[in-house]
């Protein structure tokens, strides 16, 4: 028997949820296109910066919602099968991110710290609702505790150059993936956990989906603004490892406002795709199949950036904004071609290739 209440019977894929997967992606895109520093007087840059931060919790929920409706109904069977396929991409995952993180792009990977939180979320299907969502509070309140006290008693820990690659010792490897790197499992495993407890309403139920836009929107006005009042009321914290950065909203910083804000508006965000898909599936539907091809298009960016970075990099918001819009133009044709052909992108393909390999032996 399942140890959870049992995520709603779906069939078929939700279409919504792939929407929200492709905004998380361009918001990404976003980040590594565009200057990461206004130019003069740039009247878009913080505009467009709002993606910056929100964008990656964004896809970290997703990750989250997307595990618990691999688990289903959270029956033993089911739940071995599903624990193994997160085990097998997590082992896919953590050499490739790795990998990509040694080309010369200047973009913070986040895949081989996705591959650890397939790890937690394999172990989350088996909590219960008010176990993983008191886990989710206690890791986006307890995580940056332990992350500030990490870098004021280990400072050297966090000045190492750069985020771990595939040449860098075990050691070092280690320490970025759990506690020091760019999205370490010691403040990331909230959004995941919150992900997996998200997966399990009722995501069809319009109902549902409208409650977790007002709370995604009420949670973020909330959070950002009591962030805002106590900075301004306390003349704001140093710079570094200090307690008085526990308040601060700032995008990465590790913090509870930020993580917490942040995961509101992936809750928001989700909300919305849920409702606007179902409603205009066609003209959804090239954003639903960059979100079916996520890993491939987020890969294949990289590989771009790495190739060709004048293509892609600009150095004001307006420029930015352009060739964002342009490659997500081409880049959804593309998914949209190669879903007429093929069910999964080719790297989404991989992830589920003993498995395919099984239903084709059986049948």
């Amino acid at each position: 028997m399942s140890t959870y209440p049992a995520a709603p019977a779906v069939s078929g894929r939700i279409r919504g949820i792939d929407a929200a997967r492709a905004l998380a992606i361009i918001g990404m895109v976003m980040v590594h296109f565009g200057p990461t520093q206004p130019v003069g007087g740039d009247p878009l840059y913080r505009l467009y910066v709002l993606s910056h931060g929100r964008a990656s919790i964004l896809f970290v929920v997703l990750a989250g919602v997307g595990v618990t409706l691999l688990a289903g109904d959270g029956a033993p069977r089911r739940r071995r099968t599903a624990t193994a396929k997160l085990l097998y991409r997590a082992a896919l995952l953590l050499p490739l991110g790795l990998a990509l993180q040694e080309l010369d792009t200047n973009v913070l990977v986040i895949l081989q710290y996705y591959a650890l939180y397939f790890v937690v979320a394999a172990a989350a299907v088996r909590m219960g609702d008010r176990v993983l969502l008191a886990l989710a509070v206690l890791v986006v309140v307890g995580g940056p505790v332990a992350y500030l006290a990490l870098g004021m008693s280990r400072p050297g820990w966090f000045a190492v150059g750069g985020p771990a690659a595939w040449t860098d010792g075990p050691a070092q490897i280690t320490r970025d993936l759990l506690l020091t790197g760019s999205y370490p499992l010691l403040t990331w495993s909230g959004p995941v956990l919150f992900g997996v407890w998200l997966g399990r309403r009722d995501l069809r139920a319009a109902a549902v989906r409208w409650r977790l836009l007002a709370g995604g929107v009420v949670g973020a006005v909330v959070i950002y603004g009591t962030s805002t009042l106590l900075v301004a009321a306390t003349g704001g914290p140093a710079r570094g490892a200090s307690w008085g950065r526990l308040m601060v909203a700032e995008a990465h910083s590790q913090m509870p406002p930020w993580l917490a804000g942040a995961t509101a508006v992936a809750t928001a965000v989700l909300a919305v795709c849920l409702l606007v898909v179902d409603r205009l599936p066609r003209l959804t539907w090239p954003l639903v199949a960059l979100g079916q091809l996520a890993l491939t298009v987020y890969v294949g960016h990289l590989l771009v950036l790495a190739a060709a970075p004048e293509l892609l990099q600009r150095d004001t918001a307006a420029q930015a904004v352009r060739t964002v819009l342009g490659f997500t133009a081409v880049t959804a044709a593309l998914c949209v071609a190669w879903r007429a052909v093929a069910s999964r992108g080719p790297l989404e393909a991989v992830l589920r290739l003993p498995w395919a390999w099984r239903r084709a032996a059986a049948g």
